[in-house]
């Protein structure tokens, strides 16, 4: 069934946008999305097994266990590696949904999911999100300290990252890796009709002519609806920094999430983070990391025929 339905993918980058664009696309009336936002079900080059201890126990695994409360909820992430609870994702479809399909941002940094893709859905349409990379890294940073996964500074961070012996999504964060677009994106023109892949940057996703064109590309009838004035997955910080790591490094936050009931989480969030003094991207640090990535970019400039000068420091 999922074989012959499936028709649209947007594989990321992380931090880029892909939230906005989900949760947009997934108001129309002819989109069917996957209540769970990101499968991951063919990035078959990610072992949950390997995942490093804080986000084994910070990441929803329980895959039976969501599939057996219907309807779904809608939920971001899973590792859905069986081809029958992946196709249960997709149940709710009907032949109203001119696009089904999903959202799994490993899916630009895979190595196997182009592939794994083209060969079960050749004619689908294929959507990445990029975002400058200096700034995506920046914006992964800060959701990494969020989640409790580093409480180092920007710069440390990096290095201690750069420095993993084991890298690898849900292993280290890949802070550089994610935002190294060419090559990756490469991978999916060598499987994908350029016709088919369409590439959108993060800094139009706030102008209506770029969901005027997604409508069209997409083929859909009606315009792409809008979303309301707060920011999808918007960033923020821990009030209790120190605390918040160490609870995430052992698991105890993610224990006390599943314990705690569902009216009352969204209340503890606001008591437990804040979007208030969120650090800042320096000049000075924008110029280092530009270093990882400006041949990279150029590598992207050739590949998609654009230019992105505007994301030079």
């Amino acid at each position: 069934m999922v074989e012959a339905t499936l028709n649209f993918f947007l594989i990321g980058a992380p931090k880029a946008g892909t939230t906005l664009v989900y949760d947009r696309l997934s108001r129309h009336p002819q989109v069917f999305l996957s209540p769970l936002k990101e499968p991951n079900h063919y990035s078959t080059d990610i072992d949950p097994s390997n995942f490093s201890t804080a986000f084994r126990a910070n990441t929803k695994l329980d895959t039976a266990a969501y599939l057996s409360d219907k309807p779904l909820e809608t939920r971001q992430v899973g590792f859905v590696q069986d081809a029958g609870q992946y196709a249960a994702l997709f149940e709710g479809a009907g032949q109203g949904h001119i696009a089904v399909g999903e959202c799994s941002t490993s899916y630009l940094w895979s190595k196997d999911a182009a592939m794994r893709v083209a060969e079960a859905h050749p004619d689908a349409r294929i959507l990445a999100v990029l975002r400058n990379p200096v700034e995506r890294l920046h914006s992964h940073w800060l959701m990494a300290r969020m989640y409790g996964f580093t409480d180092l500074d920007l710069m440390a961070a990096v290095e201690h990252d750069r420095a993993h012996p084991h890298p690898g999504w849900g292993q280290s964060e890949l802070f550089v890796e994610a935002g190294m677009y060419a090559d990756q994106l490469g991978r999916w023109l060598r499987q994908f009709p350029r016709a088919q892949v369409k590439v959108l940057l993060n800094e139009q996703l706030s102008d209506p002519k770029t969901w005027e064109d997604l409508k069209q590309w997409m083929g859909l009838e009606s315009p792409i609806p809008e979303v309301d004035g707060n920011r999808s997955n918007p960033a923020g910080r821990a009030r209790m920094e120190g605390l918040n790591h160490w609870m995430t490094r052992f698991g105890m936050k993610g224990a006390m999430e599943r314990l705690i009931p569902r009216p009352m989480k969204q209340g503890l969030k606001r008591i437990w983070y804040t979007n208030e003094g969120l650090p800042g991207l320096s000049d000075a640090d924008r110029k280092v990391l530009w270093t990882h990535f400006e041949s990279d970019v150029e590598a992207l400039e050739n590949l998609l025929d654009i230019d992105l000068s505007h994301w030079r420091p």
